[in-house]
């Protein structure tokens, strides 16, 4: 690590760009789903007879699965959200069967899911992943229960006032034509999609992307209601959460964290899947511990995000993978070593110039006879790392992946050795 005061670049949060695009992979398959499900929802009246049954135990099933999912891979925030959806699925089974009533009990039922079940899904979006079945759950429970409870309240305490003036326009004049949603219920309905979404863009998350899209499902619920369509969205929102965990899940077991690389297992798999020729590259950062140890881990963590922002642009179809703590690996199927040298050095050389700069908080960790810090001094400062590289490839004597990365190790050590900042075969 070398210390320098003319910066050239600054290590800096996603752009806006990175983040949309970030983003869009995670609504790509709830969004997939909700176009499937518009397209069945033609097909739902010339369906036989005997698929009627489906009509009202589809949802109950995938909301239950959604609901067993969620609590064996321990996310509360879709145990919590799966459970809202079948208690909104039972009220409505129970009071719109086969028409939309226009007795106050129902019509309070009807404006309640209305505005309590989007709030409560992006509420949901908003909050952090904390588990299931803790105190973070009671209080998301507490919240389902409360809206429940001021329902209840409205309906058997006669407060039928209350129903009426939700009901009541917003806007004069304004109405969608054969929508029974209420114009308070599609306010509250798009102020809490557009506030998940915008959640959903800037944490990236794929549970943040379900629940934002299944607002949109609960809504086409709503706005279908006392038809046989109902079913179809509400098993459509069911689907959605159960997938989302699932996905959410294998992210977690395959991708590095910290870095956003696929971590040591999906390295183990994508080695089991290559054959004939390949090259592995295994990249160390230099002098990391010392460094780690002098700066806090805060900016080591800075350092590796900045590696692997690097790293997996490396091109010429190398797949880049968190091998473990300051260490990365490459593979380049169906490549030699000879291809991928030049890739590797230049690769190399944009670390090398890629500036990170100290702010103030990352001060350094040990203090000095004079109670001062050692980095106190170097706050506005500019750093530069750099990494060494050892890489070989599959051939007749190398013939096991195992054999290829124990060779890349000893050739990362011989440019260890030979003094660091450099490319070794």
């Amino acid at each position: 690590m070398q210390t320098t005061s003319q910066p050239a670049f600054i290590l800096d949060e996603p752009s806006y760009a990175e983040s949309i695009a970030k983003a869009a992979g995670n609504f790509l398959l709830p969004i997939g789903i909700v176009c499937v499900t518009f397209l069945l929802v033609s097909y739902v009246p010339d369906l036989p007879d005997f698929f009627a049954v489906l009509n009202l135990y589809a949802p109950y099933f995938t909301l239950g699965v959604g609901l067993l999912v969620a609590l064996a891979f321990k996310r509360g925030r879709a145990l919590y959200a799966v459970l809202s959806l079948l208690i909104a699925y039972a009220c409505f089974r129970m009071f719109f069967a086969h028409a939309f009533p226009v007795d106050m009990a129902s019509r309070t039922v009807f404006i309640a899911v209305c505005i309590f079940m989007p709030l409560n899904l992006a509420l949901l979006a908003s909050v952090q992943e904390r588990g299931a079945l803790n105190s973070y759950g009671i209080r998301r429970l507490a919240a389902l229960v409360i809206a429940i409870g001021l329902t209840a309240a409205v309906i058997f305490g006669g407060y039928g006032q209350v129903t009426e003036l939700l009901y009541r326009p917003l806007f004069a004049g304004v109405s969608v034509t054969g929508s029974p949603i209420p114009q308070a219920g599609f306010a509250v309905m798009l102020a809490s999609l557009l506030a998940a979404i915008v959640i959903a863009v800037r944490r990236g998350g794929v549970i943040e992307a379900a629940l934002a899209v299944t607002i949109a499902a609960v809504g086409a619920a709503c706005n279908v209601v006392a038809t046989t369509d109902m079913f179809v969205w509400f098993t459509s929102a069911g689907i959605i959460m159960t997938a989302a965990v699932l996905q959410d899940s294998h992210r977690m077991a395959f991708r590095d964290e910290l870095t956003g690389l696929p971590g040591r297992r999906a390295l183990n798999e994508s080695l089991m899947a290559l054959d004939r020729n390949y090259t592995i590259a295994m990249i160390d950062v230099d002098h990391f511990k010392a460094f780690n140890d002098k700066w806090g881990h805060d900016v080591g963590d800075q350092v590796l995000k900045l590696v692997a922002s690097r790293i997996q642009r490396v091109g010429g179809g190398g797949k880049a993978y968190r091998y473990g703590g300051e260490e990365f690996t490459i593979v380049f199927p169906g490549k030699r070593l000879l291809e991928v040298m030049s890739r590797l050095d230049a690769l190399r050389k944009n670390i090398e110039g890629y500036k990170l700069r100290l702010r103030s908080s990352q001060r350094g960790r040990t203090p000095e006879a004079n109670g001062s810090r050692p980095g106190d001094a170097a706050v506005n400062a500019w750093i530069s790392v750099t990494v060494s590289a050892g890489v070989a490839e599959r051939n007749e004597r190398l013939v096991t992946s195992d054999e290829v990365i124990h060779s890349a190790d000893q050739a990362l050590y011989r440019a260890k050795e030979s003094g660091r900042n450099r490319v070794s075969r």
